[in-house]
């Protein structure tokens, strides 16, 4: 029963439910960390990786000290205002050394179960190109970042 306790306080504590699967052969295992904010049309961005305290690392003008690291961004193409189903784009880099894959999905699905002020809980279902697909359910907290940048 101890063991049992200890198991689910782990996963209570992780920010998403499982790994993630492989992407065109990178294996991406959990995230560490994964974090959103909103544009000013209140589209949301996601962004998970295998990088600690991600919110910091994305507003350090430093590039990540691991060398070996993947993140991945998710994006709504709607505003979002109420929990529910919204279409979603994605993209994964994964960066093995100085060499970075850049992968951009198909399709992509994003179902926000709860949403709040500081943090959002949803499920992803993200297909890549060569049918590599990662679903995941996921909990996500506030980074006062433009995670947008670039994107307008």
């Amino acid at each position: 029963m101890k063991r049992f306790a200890m198991v689910a306080l782990g996963c209570a504590l992780t920010s998403c439910d499982r790994s993630f699967d492989e992407v065109d052969g990178h294996k991406l295992g959990r995230p560490e960390s994964v974090v959103f904010a909103r544009n000013q049309s209140g589209h949301i961005m996601f962004v998970m990786s295998n990088l600690p305290n991600l919110c910091t690392t994305l507003s350090s003008a430093d590039p990540p000290s691991m060398d070996d690291y993947w993140v991945l961004s998710s994006w709504t193409r709607l505003e979002v205002d109420t929990p529910g189903e919204y279409s979603a784009e994605a993209y994964v880099a994964v960066a093995n050394n100085t060499q970075i894959d850049e992968y951009e999905t198909e399709v992509g699905d994003l179902k926000v179960q709860r949403l709040g002020v500081d943090a959002i809980k949803a499920r992803l279902d993200l297909t890549f190109p060569g049918g590599d697909r990662i679903k995941a359910r996921v909990t996500a907290e506030l980074c006062d970042e433009d995670l947008f940048i670039g994107m307008y």
